[in-house]
């Protein structure tokens, strides 16, 4: 995934075809034999509304441009094992992009191990004692 990732990010620019940059992501998690976990398309644009072209997926004819802002969150879903994707929110430059999502994106920080009962219970408990449901 942060392979795939990278891939699209390399693309992004004005003047690609945003069907470009899913097909470089899209392409590797295919060539590494995650084909049959892939579910959505790489990204789309992000505006008024949170899902709206340019759609970052296969067939789009969209053309990215300076100043636009879209997603980048190729995931792989094993029904087996589970799944992973990050969405980074990215503003296209004049001569690139810049990633306006500031979190890790190492494994070990995007993988939750273990469930945080206390943490929850706590939550529950100051929800009830300030009348939320």
């Amino acid at each position: 995934m942060e392979e795939a990732r990278n891939r699209a990010f390399a693309m992004i620019r004005p003047g690609v075809k945003a069907s470009d940059v899913d097909k470089a992501a899209m392409d590797y998690l295919k060539e590494e034999g995650y084909g049959e976990f892939l579910l959505h398309r790489t990204g789309h644009g992000i505006g008024q509304g949170n899902h709206e072209g340019p759609w970052v997926a296969e067939g789009s004819e969209h053309i990215l441009e300076e100043n636009m802002v879209i997603s980048v969150e190729p995931g792989i879903y094993d029904p087996e094992f589970g799944g992973v994707r990050h969405s980074d929110t990215v503003l296209v430059t004049k001569d690139g992009y810049e990633c306006l999502t500031h979190y890790p994106t190492d494994l070990k920080s995007l993988t939750i191990l273990k469930s945080k009962t206390l943490k929850k219970l706590k939550g529950k408990i100051i929800q009830k004692a300030v009348g939320m449901k």
